[in-house]
C-alpha cells in the first residue's frame, strides 16, 4: 500500500510556496488599497530637519516613505524651539533644551526668522526635485500618479508667529498648509497638555489665528493642546480640525493622550485623530487597539496615522526605517476592510483637507 504522505523536503517546498503565495496576495491587497486612497503621515519631522543642522530633508528619508506607500507627509517646523532650545544652529553649535515653560529671551523677529529658516529646508527639498509641494489636494493627486511624495509644510507650535497674524499670512504665501497651535510651551495662543500649564484656553490671538486659518484654508491641528483650548477651538472654527499625533487615554495613561470626551468632541466637528506608533504602545496590535477604540467610539471616519518621525522612539515593528507597511498589515490582520484601511492610512485626513482647502 502506497503512503499518501509527502516526503519532508517536498512538504517544506509546499509550505514555502504557500507562504510566498500568501505574501504576494497581501502585497497585491496593499497595492490595491493604496491605488484607491492617498496614504498620509499626518505629523512628522523627516531627517530631523526641524532640530538638526541639515540643509534639507534627505533623499533617503523620502525613499523610506515611498517604500511605505506614503503619498503625503505633513512636515512640521517646531517653531517653539526658537524659545526653548533643543536644536542645532546651521553653524553646528547646539542650543540647550529648556524644560517646562522656561524660555530664552529673544529679540523681536528672531523666532520668526528661525521659523523661516527651518521652513526653507522643506522648500529646498521640493526645489531639489526629491518631493512635491502639497500646495493643494489636487497637487497631491497629480504627484501620486507620478509616484512622487508630496510634502505639506506645517508649524508645530505657532510660537514663531510672534503674535502677528501677518506672519501667518506670509507663511501661507510661502506654502504653509497646516498650523498646530501649541507644542511644549504655553504660548500666546493657548495652553498645552503637559504640566505645568496654567489651565487657560484659547487666547484672543489664538482665536484670530483659527479664524484666519479658516479663511486661508489652513488645517488647524490641536495636538499638545489642553482640554479648554481644544473645546474653545472647536467652538471658534467653522472647519473640522485634527489632533494629529496621540493615543487613547482610556487605554494608556499619559499627558499626551486624548480622553473619550475629547475624541467625541473632535469627531462631532468632523475632525480626525492621528494614532502614533510610539514605543510606549509596544506593538502594532496594541496600536491597532487604540484605533479600534476610536472606531467603536465615534466611527472609522475619524482616524488617521501620524509617525512623529524623528521626533520620538517607535514600536520595533515600525522602527527607525519607518515601516508603514507594518501598520497596514496590522490593520489587515485585525480584520479591517479595504475601505477602512484606506481611510485610516490617509483617506480620512485627505478628505478633511479637501473640505478645509475649499474654504
Amino acid at each position: 500500500m502506497q503512503s499518501s504522505m509527502k516526503p519532508p523536503c517536498l512538504l517544506l517546498v509546499t509550505l514555502l510556496a504557500l507562504s510566498a503565495s500568501e505574501l504576494n496576495a497581501q502585497e497585491e491587497r496593499m497595492r490595491a488599497i493604496h491605488e484607491r486612497f492617498v496614504f498620509a503621515d499626518i505629523h512628522a519631522h523627516p531627517s530631523r530637519f526641524h532640530r538638526s543642522s541639515v540643509a534639507q530633508i534627505e533623499a533617503e528619508e523620502i525613499a523610506r516613505y515611498q517604500r511605505g506607500m506614503i503619498d503625503l507627509v505633513v512636515a512640521n517646523v517646531s517653531s517653539d524651539a526658537a524659545y526653548q532650545g533643543g536644536y542645532t544652529h546651521p553653524n553646528g553649535t547646539n542650543v540647550q533644551r529648556l524644560r517646562g515653560n522656561d524660555v530664552y529671551r529673544l529679540e523681536p523677529g528672531e523666532a520668526f526668522a528661525f521659523t523661516l529658516e527651518r521652513f526653507e529646508r522643506i522648500m529646498k527639498t521640493i526645489r531639489a526635485g526629491d518631493a512635491v509641494h502639497a500646495s493643494s489636494p489636487d497637487a497631491v493627486l497629480k504627484a501620486k500618479k507620478r509616484g512622487q511624495v508630496a510634502l505639506l509644510p506645517a508649524l508645530e507650535g505657532a510660537d514663531g508667529l510672534e503674535g502677528k497674524i501677518e506672519n501667518l499670512r506670509e507663511l501661507h504665501r510661502r506654502g504653509l498648509r497646516l498650523v498646530q497651535l501649541l507644542h511644549f510651551v504655553d504660548n500666546n495662543l493657548g495652553s498645552n497638555q503637559i504640566p505645568p500649564h496654567d489651565g487657560r484656553g484659547l487666547t484672543e490671538f489664538g482665536r484670530e489665528v483659527v479664524r484666519e486659518a479658516n479663511r486661508l484654508g489652513i488645517i488647524v491641528d490641536l495636538a499638545h493642546a489642553n482640554t479648554p483650548t481644544i473645546m474653545d477651538v472647536l467652538t471658534v472654527s467653522r472647519h473640522p480640525i485634527i489632533f494629529s499625533h496621540t493615543g487613547v487615554k482610556a487605554l494608556h495613561e499619559g499627558n499626551r493622550y486624548v480622553t473619550d470626551d475629547e475624541i467625541r468632541a473632535i469627531a462631532a466637528k468632523g475632525g480626525v485623530i492621528g494614532i502614533w506608533p510610539a514605543a510606549a504602545l509596544r506593538t502594532i496590535p496594541e496600536m491597532v487597539r487604540h484605533i479600534d477604540h476610536i472606531k467603536k467610539l465615534v466611527g472609522i471616519d475619524h482616524i488617521a496615522i501620524a509617525s512623529d518621525l524623528r521626533g520620538m522612539q517607535y514600536i520595533d515593528a515600525f522602527g527607525e526605517e519607518a515601516n508603514f507597511r507594518a501598520i497596514t498589515q496590522g490593520l489587515i490582520d485585525a480584520g479591517y476592510t479595504d475601505e477602512e484601511i484606506g481611510k485610516v492610512m490617509g483617506g480620512n485626513f485627505f478628505r478633511l483637507w479637501q473640505v478645509v482647502s475649499s474654504k
